[in-house]
């Protein structure tokens, strides 16, 4: 990654796609998401989300009536929703899903 160094008065300009990434990368250092960061997060839409939050189908939090995710927790989410490849199932089948 390219690293940038500004002087005062300094203007630089961005573009629409690297803002984007700059605010994702802002979010994904936070150890909590809101539910819009979260739906950004997951590429999905805020409705999916709470649809899954309807089903008790993802972790959230909910301070003050407030819905947040934690990072670690979607990361989870994701890994254990893994769709097993055509060569894994061959091989569990195999080896009888060991």
């Amino acid at each position: 990654m390219e690293t940038l160094e500004l002087k005062t008065n300094e203007v630089f300009l961005l573009t629409k796609d690297d803002l984007k990434f700059l605010i994702m990368d802002l979010s994904v250092n936070k150890k909590y998401l809101t539910l819009s960061e979260a739906a950004k997060y997951l590429h999905t839409s805020e409705r999916n989300l709470r649809s899954l939050i309807k089903r008790n189908a993802i972790p959230f939090y909910k301070p003050d009536g407030k819905i947040f995710f934690k990072v670690s927790e979607l990361d989870k989410y994701i890994e254990n929703n893994k769709v097993e490849s055509l060569s894994e199932l061959i091989q569990k089948a195999t080896n009888k899903g060991k």
